[in-house]
């Protein structure tokens, strides 16, 4: 019983250890290259970038709140470019916080037709570095993967 027991908190320990990517922030679900609005201006922002067959998503949000916890999710992600066409108050006190994100983050306080289209080419034509990142994702997946089958195979001899 007592090998048991030591057996069970070794492998919640790996377990634990080989999750450190996870972070308590949540998993961002949003594309890496997008722009940010409300309801007044996200129709004519993907109008534009869908005339103009610029590969960005278009998202609108309704408070600073979630503008701000999705600004948050470039510090985890280096290949998150973001611009801002809404909500740039928020935007700008995020980046005072967090300057080391100045060149992921544009953010337009007044905008015409064209510098909006530039700009989303900006972002859109940004470059990024999604291979590594999905390395790290099955690297991940395959050392956790691994981890719970030994410690099957560890439940399993304990239970003969």
């Amino acid at each position: 019983m007592k090998n048991r027991i030591i057996n069970i908190l070794i492998i919640f320990t790996i377990l634990l250890a080989t999750m450190t990517s996870i972070s308590a922030h949540g998993v961002d679900v949003t594309s890496d290259k997008m722009v940010i609005a409300n309801d007044s201006n996200g129709q004519q922002v993907k109008d534009i970038a869908d005339s103009e067959n610029i590969n960005i998503s278009v998202y609108k949000f309704t408070s600073k709140e979630e503008v701000a916890h999705q600004l948050e999710h470039m510090l985890n992600n280096s290949n998150k470019y973001i611009l801002v066409v809404s909500y740039q108050d928020t935007a700008q006190e995020f980046l005072k916080s967090h300057p080391e994100v100045s060149d992921r983050l544009i953010i337009l306080e007044q905008y015409d037709e064209n510098s909006l289209s530039e700009n989303m080419k900006k972002v859109a034509d940004s470059q990024n570095n999604q291979e590594s990142n999905f390395n790290i994702l099955i690297i991940s997946a395959m050392v956790i993967l691994i981890v719970l089958m030994i410690g099957a195979i560890l439940l399993l001899k304990n239970k003969k």
